[in-house]
């Protein structure tokens, strides 16, 4: 009997995405992988990358992936995580006996190797990176580097081997391109700690350029680069650290680089780095300096409203972190310019009790609102009235809005209103319901039955579903609701909804259609009913729509006793 996986690959697989599992798979296969350990459903494990990574593997509740690379900081599985869980599948699953492995192709050409003599071997060697250049490239990456001493000069003519210059489109070229040069600048990075700091700080800054420059000509869409992008961006942080420019100087390069528009791949200065102290004062006077200028003489236009932004942002977060939000404020006023920007403004004063402040800058709101935009001003003037206290306005306000939108969103909002302002309308529901009467589009049509649906007035709703286009979910929720008592109406619904998604040819919607029978099925039974209209309905449905012949094989498959 066949053991059940320690781990599903194809979940790993979906996590990872295809180009980080082919990296996974490629350190697996070079036996990257060593110290593998369980502990009930923790797995841990070491991978050699660019240095040795520590990697931990959680299998349930769900599959989770930890790992002490730097790419592990935006990707939920690194191919580091990847290799090891393709290591517990195949510890798993090695069935070879001793003699089998004794016998593989690899154990055969070691052997091979073993008899020949060193000058043979190197003869060999050495006639393979004649036919292939990329590998020659990074045999002779490895002997510079293998010299002690390599300089920042000498480095630099190695970035350009191992991020050569080419015009590619497909993915898998460009896979190929990042797989190849990976490992390279691994070498570089392990290279680099020979160097100063500031050497060190050039050179990256140097691979940053270039890989830039590279991109330029090379369609990354699938992110192969992601491996060494995020390096770079690990390596510029922790250097940055450790320069000893002068806090004037740091604050100044941080500043320069907040807005930069010369490179597509650039660290975010506020995400990436690690900005306090003095470097942190020194830059928030820059910042503030900037904005002044920038409202003293700068037109009001796009590139405007774009710096403003970039200089608020560290300002914002200081004013935030220290509480004044009078400053927080002045510097979203100084950003806003739409009618969500001004409601975002009132929202702040209301949050701090500044009730009459929230007003005026709803006023600004209102003045270049949309339709739709006038509505969330309504919504923020119910809670302003509240706040002061004007509760019967408050409530007109809500009632009013709820006429306009005849939305089911907006009678919850209504319904809670109702219940804070200690329901002022007796005769609610009534009221509501004539609202809701007649509906003239398909969303209205959804809010009336919403309606009843909450209310659990199932005859009304009924009715609503047999004279209007209700969407699915309503109709099945519907449905759901119904199957206890009236099992032939769920029944109904159920075939009616399967219908509409039947009128499309997708392998999608048949999966989604056998998924709806299997749950209806289950229902049925859960309530002790009868399967034979069931049974009906899915020989009848396999016979209407017998031209789709993949549905039908999953009709075969899952309901053969009603074929």
């Amino acid at each position: 009997m066949p053991l059940t996986p320690i781990i599903e690959l194809d979940e790993l697989f979906s996590q990872a995405g295809q180009a980080t599992y082919q990296k996974g798979v490629l350190l697996f296969k070079t036996k990257k992988v060593s110290h593998l350990q369980r502990q009930g459903d923790v797995i841990t494990a070491t991978v050699q990358g660019s240095e040795f990574y520590q990697v931990k593997i959680i299998l349930k509740p769900e599959l989770r992936c930890e790992c002490s690379c730097p790419a592990a900081e935006y990707m939920d599985v690194c191919k580091h995580a990847v290799a090891v869980g393709i290591s517990l599948f195949s510890s798993q699953n090695n069935d070879e006996t001793p003699a089998e492995k004794e016998n593989s192709d690899d154990q055969r050409l070691l052997r091979y190797f073993n008899e020949r003599s060193k000058e043979e071997v190197i003869t060999f060697f050495m006639q393979q990176l004649e036919r292939d250049e990329t590998l020659r490239n990074q045999w002779l990456m490895k002997a510079t580097l293998a010299q002690k001493n390599t300089s920042l000069e000498e480095l630099k003519k190695l970035v350009a081997k191992a991020l050569p210059e080419d015009a590619l489109y497909s993915w898998q070229e460009v896979k190929h391109y990042f797989q190849l040069a990976e490992p390279q600048v691994d070498n570089l990075w392990q290279a680099m700690t020979q160097l100063s700091v500031e050497e060190q700080w050039r050179l990256t800054f140097h691979i940053l350029k270039r890989l830039n420059y590279v991109l330029a000509q090379i369609d990354d869409s699938g992110g192969f680069r992601f491996e060494i992008e995020g390096q770079i961006y690990l390596n510029m942080a922790e250097l940055f650290e450790q320069l000893s420019w002068s806090t004037e100087a740091k604050a100044k390069w941080l500043f320069d680089h907040m807005d930069q528009r010369k490179y597509d791949i650039f660290p975010d200065v506020l995400e990436h780095f690690k900005i306090h102290g003095e470097v942190e004062t020194c830059l928030l006077l820059r910042c503030r300096e900037a904005l002044e200028r920038i409202e003293k003489s700068s037109p009001s236009d796009n590139d405007r409203r774009w710096r403003i932004r970039v200089y608020a942002e560290p300002l914002l977060t200081a004013a935030r972190a220290n509480g004044n939000w009078r400053e927080e404020e002045r510097l979203l006023a100084m950003q806003a310019t739409r009618s969500r920007d001004y409601l975002s403004l009132a929202q702040l004063c209301l949050d701090h009790h500044e009730e009459l402040d929230s007003e005026d800058w709803l006023h600004k709101a209102k003045s270049s609102a949309t339709e739709h935009e006038l509505h969330e001003c309504t919504r923020q003037e119910i809670r302003i009235r509240i706040a002061l206290g004007e509760n019967a306005q408050a409530w007109r306000l809500g009632w009013q809005l709820f006429e306009e939108t005849h939305t089911f969103r907006d009678y919850k909002a209504l319904l809670a209103l109702h219940d804070e302002l200690g329901k002022p309308e007796p005769d609610l529901l009534r009221k509501v319901e004539q609202v809701f009467a007649n509906p003239q589009n398909q969303w209205q049509s959804d809010a009336q039955i919403e309606f009843y649906l909450s209310i659990n007035d199932l005859i009304k709703a009924k009715q609503c579903a047999a004279n209007g286009k209700i969407t699915y979910p309503l109709l099945l929720r519907l449905a759901e609701m119904l199957i206890a008592k009236e099992p032939a109406e769920s029944l109904s619904l159920y075939v009616r909804v399967i219908r509409k998604k039947l009128e499309y040819s997708d392998n999608r919607v048949y999966d989604e259609v056998i998924k709806l029978l299997q749950r209806l099925q289950k229902q049925l039974q859960t309530h002790n009913h009868s399967l034979e209209a069931f049974a009906g309905a899915v020989s009848e449905l396999a016979k209407e729509f017998r031209r789709k012949r993949n549905l039908l094989a999953l009709f075969n498959q899952h309901f053969p006793q009603y074929l």
